[in-house]
């Protein structure tokens, strides 16, 4: 229950909230003030308002293109989807057929993208809407026209406020990678406390946003802006100071508060150019973290001073391993097909909904319910399969559209028709885009008292929709628990697969300790040595140096990329644990039962990158047989998880170099073992 019911920390947007609130109240108000006695036209306010919601729920914030895509995208497919379901509005044969159809093509399109999947959600929301509601516009073009007029109107706002900010156009990419260095410095804040591991994956998770915006929201101008590559530069730069911050929580002492109030400043930079300069402290190379730290301040310091990071020594990740080409329209279509072909829990989650679609369609022709439409809706939104736990969302749905109801009903029933309404309806929708950052069950506690006032207002109040629309909605999530979710084999496998995710995730950390200690990286020890002892006004040893920085450069991109790799996977584990959590028994109990295991491997990773960085500082080669040993150690815990058995005890190296990570992995086998 407490997982079910708890909300995220997220920052309040507070202008997309007010857009929301103008967008969709402007329009209905008009028709009020405009109606005199006309129900038609306030039929008309009513449409473009809930055109204007279609989207306001598309955007999100973020870059203006994304934002630009989603509307257009969802305005158009909600449109398309009215149109349909207008064309069968009074036909429930047809209807039936309609609506099941739409579910199938919006369960597909799950695969294809999130602006995708996004847009063919509201294409079969408003297909359900279409054909339950005769909104009394003839022809029957009309309402999904009037529909895009109300987008077009939001969208007219959200271009206002873009062009607005046209001086903070790359406001979100500064505004990720500075949250990088500003979780940095709480990491270092947090330096022996009980905060400091929710502070490393507060790291994580700002690295996976930070890296998923720059990927997602590069265009063909991006790899020519000088303006984008210095942020994309700087968030690569990132890269020497987490495995130096990692190193320096793992030795245990603590920093002067001069280090991270440096990183703060790094990050106020980032995001204001016109801040002024940080100011880093002095070098200290007390320990092989502190001095690893120290280096890359002095690189990103450089950075931001406009020097060209290829003449830094310590080598960081180019621009160009981010700005990766576009996939062609050729492997976009591939990568269906295979979705499609070879997605064996594509196509079950799919025909669940369409299974469950079908059931809530049946039961809105059969059952004697006066607009038996929400049922559908419920079931449509509920079950879409790319949107998280199926289970948590029928709940959360559940409560929060029984209170949005109760909510919603009693405006409609107690404050007298107009301008109260407005106001309540106004205070509704400011709230959506503040509550989908926190709670599912929370959104649907404000989206529903919006959607029943401006339903409401169309047809009349009506003081029985208190009981109708939670009824409805009731037996709407009643389908998804019985149908969509307690009779499906993959339901009760999730324990057994989540068990073979964390096997997958030890293979991925035994795979970051070869790439970071193993012979590469030993080689690459050797050619520092080497470097630190060339005579560089000798040019007959500068095709040897030359050779040295290559190998340095190119062993540091990999452990890099193995370290992301690894924590990437490490974060999505954790983050498949949290959702599992708000299942049922026994399916919750076993995921409880595997947080342990999680923990003890972000340990290992973390000494990982400690050991590797304490290497390269002191000039130290790891032994490749102990290297090897702590290899087959992961390799046979991670054997043992998918063989649902003991771990053997193998033999751990005692060496002082890798002493942490023995430690940590012998940890971790106790805690399988356990």
């Amino acid at each position: 229950m407490h997982e079910l019911v708890r909300t995220k920390r997220a920052a309040i947007p507070w202008d997309l909230a007010v857009l929301t609130a103008i967008a969709v109240t402007v329009p209905v108000g008009i028709s009020l003030l405009l109606m005199s006695g006309d129900a038609a036209i306030l039929g008309l306010g009513v449409l473009t308002s809930i055109g204007a919601l279609v989207a306001s729920i598309a955007d999100r914030g973020g870059p203006a293109v994304d934002r630009v895509r989603r509307i257009v995208a969802n305005a158009v497919a909600g449109a398309i989807g009215m149109a349909v379901g207008a064309l069968v509005l009074g036909n429930e044969p047809a209807t039936v057929i309609v609506i099941v159809v739409a579910s199938l093509l919006s369960g597909i399109a799950g695969v294809v993208s999130g602006l995708v999947s996004g847009a063919a959600l509201q294409f079969l929301v408003y297909s359900i809407v279409g054909s339950g509601i005769d909104f009394g516009l003839r022809p029957l073009w009309l309402a999904p026209l009037i529909l895009l007029v109300g987008a077009a109107w939001r969208f007219g706002l959200t271009w206002i406020d873009i062009a607005v900010g046209s001086g903070r156009r790359r406001a979100p990419e500064r505004m990720a990678v500075a949250a990088v260095y500003s979780s940095l410095a709480a990491h270092l804040d947090a330096l022996g406390t009980a905060e400091s591991e929710a502070a490393r994956r507060d790291v994580t998770t700002a690295l996976n946003q930070a890296y998923d915006l720059m990927i997602t929201t590069r265009t063909s101008l991006a790899g020519r802006d000088p303006r984008w590559r210095r942020i994309v530069t700087l968030l690569n730069a990132t890269t020497p100071l987490v495995e130096a911050v990692t190193t320096v929580v793992v030795e245990g002492d603590p920093l002067p508060a001069e280090v991270p109030n440096a990183l703060r400043a790094i990050a106020r930079s980032i995001e204001d150019p016109h801040a002024p300069p940080p100011t880093l402290p002095p070098p200290d190379r007390s320990t092989p973290g502190r001095a690893a730290l120290s280096s890359a301040l002095r690189v990103v310091g450089s950075l931001l001073d406009g020097d060209d990071p290829a003449t830094t020594t310590v080598p960081i990740q180019r621009p160009d391993a981010v700005g990766l080409p576009r996939p062609s329209a050729r492997d976009r279509v591939a990568g269906l097909r295979d979705h499609l072909l070879g997605g064996g829990e594509t196509w079950f989650a799919v025909l669940r909904l369409v299974v469950c679609v079908a059931i809530a369609q049946a039961a809105s022709v059969l059952l004697p319910l006066e607009r038996p439409y929400w049922i559908t809706l419920t079931v449509a939104v509920v079950m879409k399969p790319d949107f998280g736990s199926v289970f948590a969302r029928a709940v959360q749905r559940g409560l929060g559209t029984a209170m949005g109801v109760l909510l919603g009903a009693a405006v409609v029933a107690l404050l007298p028709g107009g301008w109260s309404q407005m106001l309540a309806l106004a205070v509704f929708a400011a709230g959506m885009p503040i509550a989908i950052r926190r709670n599912y069950g929370l959104f649907a506690t404000f989206i529903t008292p919006v959607i029943v006032i401006l339903l409401e207002l169309a047809h009349g109040g009506d003081p029985g929709i208190i009981v109708s629309r939670v009824l409805d909605t009731l037996i709407g999530c009643a389908i998804v628990l019985v149908f969509g979710y307690l009779p499906w084999p993959s339901t009760w496998r999730s324990a057994r697969e989540l068990g073979d995710r964390v096997a997958q995730v030890t293979s991925d950390v035994a795979e970051y300790l070869s790439v970071a200690l193993g012979p590469n990286a030993a080689d690459v020890v050797a050619a520092v040595a080497a470097r630190d002892g060339d005579d560089e006004t000798d040019p007959a040893a500068k095709p040897a140096r030359e050779e040295n920085d290559d190998r340095i450069v190119e062993q540091a991109r990999s452990r890099s990329s193995a370290r992301r790799a690894t924590y990437r996977s490490l974060s999505d584990l954790r983050t498949r644990v949290q959702q599992t959590l708000a299942e049922p028994p026994p399916v919750s109990t076993a995921a409880a039962a595997w947080w342990p295991q999680i923990v003890s491997l972000e340990r290992v990773t973390d000494a990982i990158t400690s050991t590797a960085i304490r290497a390269a500082q002191s000039r130290a080669q790891p032994d490749q047989h102990d290297v090897e040993l702590l290899h087959a150690a992961l390799t046979e815990l991670s054997d043992a998880i998918r063989e649902r058995r003991p771990p053997e005890t193998l033999d751990l190296p005692d060496d002082a170099l890798l002493n942490s990570v023995a430690d940590e992995v012998g940890a971790a086998r106790a805690v399988l073992a356990a």
